[in-house]
Order: C-alpha cells, then sequence, then structure tokens
C-alpha cells in the first residue's frame, strides 16, 4: 500500500513541477515580447519561492526611526515574480507610447479604429504607425497637443500633461469590510486618470544650485539613457504602469491563446520585497565596498589612513555615484536581482504605517489605508525601500527604508514590479 502511495506522491509532485514549468515559460514570453515600440532590454523575472523570514530584521537603518528589535517578527510569504532590475526608460516609455497612441487612434477615428457590433477599439496594425511628423496628422490631433502659446517651438508638439491613463477595476480591499457588507458591487468601482509623462524636472527640483540642466533634457527623452531606471514617476504613475502591463500584456496573452484570464503585474508588498532581498544576499551590505564600509560603520579607521587628501575622503564619504547606472551595471546576488541597495530607491504598495509591525498579518502582510483622495497627508504615504545613487553609503543598503507621498516623484526613486500568475 505504502508503495502505491509513494507512486501517486511522486506522480503528483511531477505534475506539480510541470505546471509550475509551463507557468514560468508562459511568464518569459510575455515580458521578453519586444513590441515596435520596446528598443531596449526586455523584462527579466525571476521566481522567488515560498518561504518565511524575520520582517524588521533587515531594518537597522530605518530613516524614519519606527523599527526596534520588539517589531522584528517571522512572516510568510506566497511565491511571487520578481523582475530582477528596476524599470527602465525604455520600458517605461512603451507605456507612454501606448498611451499617446490610443489617444491619437481615438482622435484621428477611420483606419484606426475596429468597429465591432456596437464596441470600439484601437486597430493597432495601423495606430503604431502614426506618423506625428506628419503635419496633416498633427492638424487632426489638436486634442492632444500643446497650446501654441506655451510652445518653444513652432511646430505642433504633443502635451504630455494630456497622455492620461485610465485606471479601472474593483477595490476587493474596501468590498471586504464587514461595515460594507450587503453593498452593491459597483459601490467598489474605481475609475481615474493619471498623468504618465514622467517628472523630467525632478533633476533641477530635488538639487537646488546645481546644474543638471541635461539630465532634465536628456534623461528620459535620448536612446543613450534607455536602459537606466525610470525616474520621476511617482506612485500612482508606477500603479499605472503595472496595471496597464496586467491588461495589455498578461491578460491579452492569455486571450490570444484562450487561457483564463487571471494574474497581475503589480508593485511588491513592502514585505515580498525585504523578503526577496533577505533570499538575494544574506549579506545586507552587498554592493558597498569595503572602503565605503569603513567610512560608514569605523570611522576611526578612517582617521588612521595616510596618503589620503581631503578630495579623496570627499569621495569616499559620499559614495561613488553622480547619476544612476545601467540597470545590469550593478552588482546583483544569489537571486541574479539587481540594485535593490544603490541604484534608486523603489517605491513599494504598502503604505506606511507608524507602528505597524505591531498589528499586521503573519501571511502575505500588506498595510492598506487611504486612497489617492485622501486629504490626510498620513494616508497618502507609501513605503520606499533600498538606497539610491544620491545616498552616502550608510545608507546604500537594502535597509535603507522611508515614505514619500504618493503624488511625489524624484530623480533618486524608480520602481521594479511583481507578477503572479494562476499555477
Amino acid at each position: 500500500m505504502s508503495k502505491y502511495m509513494g507512486f501517486w506522491m511522486g506522480l503528483m509532485l511531477l505534475c506539480a513541477g510541470a505546471l509550475q514549468a509551463q507557468t514560468g515559460v508562459r511568464l518569459r514570453k510575455i515580458v521578453k515580447h519586444k513590441s515596435q515600440h520596446l528598443y531596449g532590454l526586455p523584462i527579466s523575472m525571476v521566481k522567488v519561492p515560498t518561504g518565511t523570514f524575520v520582517q524588521g530584521a533587515e531594518n537597522d537603518q530605518d530613516s524614519n526611526n519606527i523599527t526596534s528589535n520588539e517589531n522584528r517578527h517571522p512572516v510568510l510569504i506566497s511565491s511571487f515574480y520578481i523582475s530582477t532590475t528596476e524599470t527602465t526608460n525604455a520600458q517605461y516609455k512603451e507605456f507612454v507610447n501606448w498611451v499617446r497612441d490610443s489617444l491619437a487612434a481615438l482622435n484621428l477615428g477611420g483606419e484606426y479604429l475596429n468597429i465591432k457590433d456596437g464596441d470600439t477599439s484601437i486597430n493597432w496594425k495601423n495606430a503604431e504607425r502614426i506618423n506625428y511628423q506628419d503635419p496633416a496628422v498633427m492638424t487632426k490631433l489638436t486634442n492632444l497637443l500643446l497650446d501654441p502659446s506655451k510652445s518653444l517651438s513652432h511646430k505642433p508638439q504633443i502635451d504630455p500633461a494630456k497622455l492620461v491613463y485610465e485606471m479601472k477595476g474593483f477595490d476587493y480591499q474596501e468590498a471586504a469590510k464587514i461595515e460594507n457588507k450587503g453593498r452593491s458591487p459597483k459601490d467598489f468601482v474605481y475609475h481615474y486618470t493619471v498623468q504618465v509623462y514622467p517628472d523630467t524636472l525632478v533633476w533641477m527640483r530635488d538639487f537646488g544650485y546645481s546644474n543638471n540642466e541635461q539630465m532634465a533634457t536628456s534623461y528620459f527623452a535620448s536612446d543613450k539613457y534607455k536602459n537606466f531606471p525610470v525616474v520621476g514617476v511617482n506612485w500612482m504613475q508606477a500603479t499605472a504602469y503595472c496595471d496597464w502591463f496586467t491588461k495589455q500584456r498578461i491578460n491579452r496573452d492569455q486571450r490570444e491563446h484562450k487561457m483564463a484570464i487571471g494574474g497581475q503585474c503589480r508593485l511588491p508588498t513592502e514585505a515580498e520585497w525585504a523578503y526577496a532581498a533577505s533570499l538575494n544576499d544574506k549579506d545586507l551590505n552587498k554592493g558597498r565596498s569595503n572602503d565605503q564600509l569603513d567610512q560608514a560603520d569605523k570611522p576611526e579607521k578612517q582617521k588612521r589612513r595616510r596618503g589620503k587628501n581631503r578630495e579623496e575622503e570627499a569621495v569616499s564619504a559620499q559614495g561613488n555615484k553622480l547619476f544612476p547606472e545601467k540597470v545590469i551595471e550593478g552588482k546583483h546576488g544569489k537571486m541574479g536581482i539587481y540594485n535593490l541597495a544603490d541604484n534608486v530607491s523603489e517605491w513599494t504598495n504598502t503604505s506606511y504605517y507608524a507602528g505597524g509591525a505591531n498589528f499586521e498579518n503573519r501571511f502575505n502582510p500588506d498595510i492598506q489605508w487611504g486612497t489617492i483622495d485622501s486629504k490626510s497627508k498620513s494616508k497618502r504615504r507609501k513605503v520606499v525601500r533600498g538606497g539610491s545613487w544620491k545616498d552616502t553609503p550608510q545608507f546604500t543598503t537594502v535597509s535603507n527604508r522611508f515614505f514619500e507621498d504618493l503624488g511625489t516623484a524624484h530623480s533618486y526613486i524608480g520602481f521594479r514590479v511583481v507578477v503572479n500568475l494562476p499555477e
């Protein structure tokens, strides 16, 4: 009997492994697909297995000083896929161009639309070939153009502020609350728009009395930086990108292959981010050189050094990065994940709540409170993790943690994505 039981258990494990392999293959095909607009690196994903870790143990350096020993606790995290690099300018630009082409097709009509049984959809075969240098085309896109009185060019230009993405969905968190039992499902459908073009002036705004005009004009626009992490995007824009990727890449692929619709691209929860970081490298100071660690943790050694002039000491104390680097040029850990500590800090999906570790769930913890319409500043805070290129060595670790308003953008904050797919 035990022999047969072992046979069936082995068969079940073999089938489960085959299904997981199929899921992984399907995901790789989805994320590595290169459209006409994606001219940079495709998204690379790695699977993070189900497991436990001690949340809070990695937070010795909390910029907001809320983490203490008593807040450390074991948590269980379900498996997920996480991008091995931060989202790049090229990858985000594909999203921006999709929004631009969608709005242009709706304005142009005719050959750029498909109308069937009263439903209207974009004819992407034609929409992807819209020539924005053609004066005849641009004259038909007056609703999308920059006001001539505000333009520095004599040529008509698309107004970045008019490139908006519609966010539509169902708020399961709100619908699940006991006090909302019995209410109509329609009450929990959300619908709002998000301006998708990055704020390129963050390079000027973040650093007063600093000459960063070249970065402001070229970092997102120039091909030179196509494989650098996108910055100048707030939490809402990062979330909109994830929503677009879910609907236009994952769900579309599932429909084309007649598969069950499911799965989601989203920002990682703080717990998922920290768990992936802990697996990627047990040494939480990965990415910092011995010299940098000496500067940050052992200042007495610095005093004993000889032969270093003041300029060299200043560079060492500040770190050796002037701007972000290409997403695959930094160091990666055991999981193959790049730049968790020192390229750009990264948005998470988790709301920042002082003392939240005292009551969050031990199974897939994630704190959510407030909405994008919240008037209270405290309800608009989102957790940001990891150090960035502008930080001193003390903060260029995966332990670095702080919050920002969900509508705020900076030149040192970007994001990476996670994907869940039905097994």
